[in-house]
């Protein structure tokens, strides 16, 4: 077997080695002797590793020693480790079972008997009795939130994926195109703007309704077709939604709707600074959108982007959540009912600084004037 990942955006050296040297002072922090990175996503994030996920990799980062990938399969680009090993994973192209335990052999003599290991939940049943584990995930967390300028060039470029196909999907949005044919077109056009394999896509796809994947039925001329879809590239993820009346002519309803969509995000923006909280966000929006000539907004109105589709910041009135500098972060902003023939939601994703918030996406652009 071999791996059919495609040469395209890479991470940074330099940021890798540094994102590795923060992770070691929160192990010295620990007492803990080093952290084994199993995570498919932190694995790229911290050693530029990037393979089919059938291809496992694992990271050993440790506190005072270098920082060791094992791997079975060359990745996308050159992995930023001070050492590489490899393990048998295939024999005459077939995978053996187990893989992962199988990468944990080539890295046993580096890690201690007796030693804290830095673990990403679970230990692996080839350590127990040999470490103390110690649950790194919500350090991993907090190291992750603030996303350096090679990471955001990722999710950009995912947020440009998605822009070109909802562009080359737009002929299709007519009275009789299938939701599964719009998906696939979507997706395809996708790919081939990004250049790479894109991974799960994402969210919805249906006409006249809020949300849901693709089926086998037509779209109907008149209805709304609200398209939310996440292009992810080595990891990191986008998240866009634009949303379109099938045949091209809105309704005046809709058309109101949308516009009012729009102004949330202008709402939004004038109030998000690092420090602020996404509570108090998210109620002055509600109050703006909610009951707006009867129509309802009950749902987020965004949340952070990255190595999950959701990550913190959550502009949620069920956490209290605050921005900071560093943020990826989308706002989706909707208006919903059954007079719209589903609704209205708009998403874009962003990135806030100590100096202001830059657009990664302008999904707002397809409003009626």
């Amino acid at each position: 077997m071999t791996s059919a990942i495609m040469v395209g955006h890479q991470l940074e050296q330099s940021r890798c080695r540094q994102r590795q040297d923060a992770l070691r002072e929160s192990l010295r922090s620990a007492g803990c002797a080093a952290l084994l990175v199993v995570n498919r996503g932190q694995v790229c994030r911290l050693f530029n590793y990037w393979a089919r996920n059938v291809f496992p990799a694992l990271g050993l980062i440790q506190a005072d020693g270098p920082a060791v990938l094992c791997s079975m399969a060359p990745g996308d680009g050159a992995p930023f480790a001070d050492e590489v090993r490899e393990f048998e994973g295939a024999r005459l192209s077939s995978l053996r079972p187990q893989l992962l335990d199988l990468a944990l052999d080539q890295l046993q003599d580096l890690i201690p008997d007796g030693c804290r290991l830095g673990v990403e939940g679970d230990l692996p049943l080839a350590l127990l009795g040999r470490v103390e584990p110690v649950d790194m995930r919500l350090e991993l967390d907090r190291l992750s939130r603030a996303k350096d300028p090679d990471e955001i060039a990722l999710i950009a470029a995912g947020a440009a994926a998605g822009e070109a196909a909802f562009a080359a999907i737009e002929p299709l949005l007519v009275d009789g195109t299938r939701e599964i044919d719009l998906f696939a077109a979507y997706q395809a056009a996708a790919v081939a703007a990004a250049g790479q394999p894109i991974g799960e896509l994402g969210n919805d796809f249906r006409g006249c309704a809020m949300g849901g994947p693709p089926r086998t039925v037509p779209l109907r001329t008149g209805d709304l077709v609200p398209i939310d879809t996440g292009v992810m590239i080595r990891g990191y993820y986008s998240d866009l939604c634009r949303t379109y009346p099938v045949g091209g002519v809105w309704a005046p309803a809709q058309r109101d709707a949308a516009r009012r969509v729009a102004e949330a995000h202008d709402l939004a923006l004038s109030m998000i600074a690092p420090g602020v909280s996404c509570r108090t966000v998210y109620d002055e929006l509600s109050r703006f959108l909610d009951g707006y000539r009867g129509w309802s907004f009950k749902t987020h109105l965004g949340h952070g982007i990255g190595l999950r589709p959701v990550e913190t910041p959550r502009i949620n009135p069920h956490w209290n959540d605050r921005f900071e500098a560093g943020d990826v972060f989308t706002l989706e902003p909707g208006l919903y009912d059954p007079e719209l023939r589903a609704g209205v939601r708009i998403e874009n994703d962003y990135v806030l600084s100590d100096t202001g918030i830059r657009a990664l996406s302008d999904s707002c652009s397809v409003v009626p004037a």
